[in-house]
């Protein structure tokens, strides 16, 4: 039977003197500190966008930012200067709450019953299901994909390559469930180097560095079952040609369409025959780019779809590209003003896969927002930890039930913008 506040021992009128009362700013700080620490994806996290942008907009509405251009290099001693291009990007305002009743609140006035009644559990739900859902549009935000049947360290291994492959600086992060961190170090916990620095940041999660990267562990990682899923979806985009009428890339994608045999399903990865990645610095490289079918939450909706590809025909580096095609394959691609091609799976029909990522720790953009009061609210309070996370307090009555509560908000905005900077790994569980 669930106890009331009347059941409360530390109840204020019972230990009236023997308690100080404390702040609700020094209470949401308490719940600010416990939130941080149970979500391990975003520490390392970076602020992206300037609180400019975020100023003045609204649950669910979009902020924009750009990426830098490499610029482009040429041989010899004559320069060729090229526009700056800076591809725009853009994440969404969302938010996340709890709520319970201000006697409740007010009543527990000790700071170890509060942290026990309220801190904890609460923190610890708005923690994980606000990181669960971070988590589950983030770790497919990549360009490269490894895919395993066996919980081995070549997961480990492959992941972490892939990303030294395309010359990407950084501190690597690796995040697998539990249950596969342990199969895998069950063959060899000495090969996971622990340092000091990480193991204070993320705590027991934290199993040590291997391969380059540091491991950690994470519950509630995504899961993908390709049951029912499209075995041949299309990208299209307008061709660009330059002014002596040659092709020299495409229009941005940002989706693609469904061949009518199966579902596009969130998280299934393909690739392009002859479509490769172009790194950050501008430089070709002959790793696949993988395309990742994925979701993005925009407040109250959810929108599918894919990171923006920005193609370029070999040796052109139109727009700033992340991947390049030779001209004879694009050509083939083309039909009047528009090429389009056929997506390969990488992932085997009727099979469910667990989701891990390895990518650069400030890959993940995270920022919060200060938003107006609910109306009719009382005057807010405002909880900060570590410039990480940043929760609001609002006090407003429910006349129906004739109760008075509390909420708070976890406002924020979070998003890999670079997928190259990302590896999604896929280990086949059946």
């Amino acid at each position: 039977m669930p106890r009331t506040i009347n059941d409360n021992i530390y109840n204020r009128n019972s230990h009236k003197g023997l308690f100080m009362a404390f702040a609700n700013n020094k209470k949401l700080k308490i719940i600010a500190a416990m939130v941080y620490d149970q979500m391990a994806y975003i520490k390392g996290a970076k602020s992206f966008f300037s609180q400019s942008e975020i100023k003045g907009k609204k649950y669910g509405q979009k902020v924009s930012g750009y990426l830098p251009d490499p610029g482009t290099v040429v041989d010899g001693i004559v320069a060729n200067p090229d526009a700056i291009n800076e591809p725009e990007v853009s994440a969404y305002i969302n938010n996340k709450n709890s709520s319970c009743e201000t006697d409740l609140w007010n009543d527990l006035v000790d700071i170890d019953s509060f942290k026990d009644e309220i801190a904890e559990p609460r923190a610890n739900n708005l923690a994980l299901t606000t990181q669960k859902d971070v988590m589950a549009e983030n770790m497919i935000r990549s360009a490269q994909a490894v895919v395993v049947t066996t919980a081995d360290f070549k997961l480990l291994t492959k992941s972490a390559a892939a990303l030294r492959d395309l010359g990407v600086g950084g501190k690597f992060l690796s995040f697998q469930n539990p249950d596969i961190m342990g199969d895998i170090a069950e063959s060899g916990l000495a090969k996971f180097i622990p340092q000091a620095e990480m193991q204070k940041i993320y705590g027991d999660a934290y199993l040590g560095r291997y391969s380059g990267a540091q491991q950690i562990e994470i519950a509630n990682t995504p899961i993908v079952d390709t049951t029912g899923m499209d075995a041949a979806p299309t990208i299209s985009a307008t061709v660009v040609k330059d002014s002596s009428n040659n092709v020299i890339g495409l229009e941005p994608i940002k989706t693609a369409t469904g061949s009518g045999t199966g579902s596009l399903i969130v998280g299934a990865a393909y690739k392009v025959t002859g479509l490769k990645i172009r790194n950050a610095a501008g430089i070709e490289t002959d790793r696949d780019y993988v395309i990742i079918w994925g979701k993005e939450r925009q407040g109250g909706s959810v929108v599918n779809g894919i990171p923006e590809l920005r193609v370029t025909v070999d040796g052109k580096g139109y727009n700033n590209a992340n991947a390049h095609i030779d001209a004879t394959t694009l050509a083939s691609a083309i039909s009047g003003s528009t090429a389009t091609f056929t997506l390969t799976p990488l992932l085997t029909a009727s099979k469910k896969y667990a989701i891990g990522q390895v990518r650069t720790e400030d890959s993940l953009k995270w920022d919060q927002y200060r938003f107006d009061s609910l109306p009719g609210s009382e005057d807010q309070d405002v909880g900060t930890f570590d410039n990480k996370i940043t929760l609001k307090l609002m006090a407003f009555g429910d006349g129906k039930n004739g109760v008075k509560l509390l909420r708070i908000d976890l406002p924020y905005l979070a998003k890999i913008l670079e997928p190259r900077e990302s590896v999604t790994t896929y280990l086949q569980l059946n």
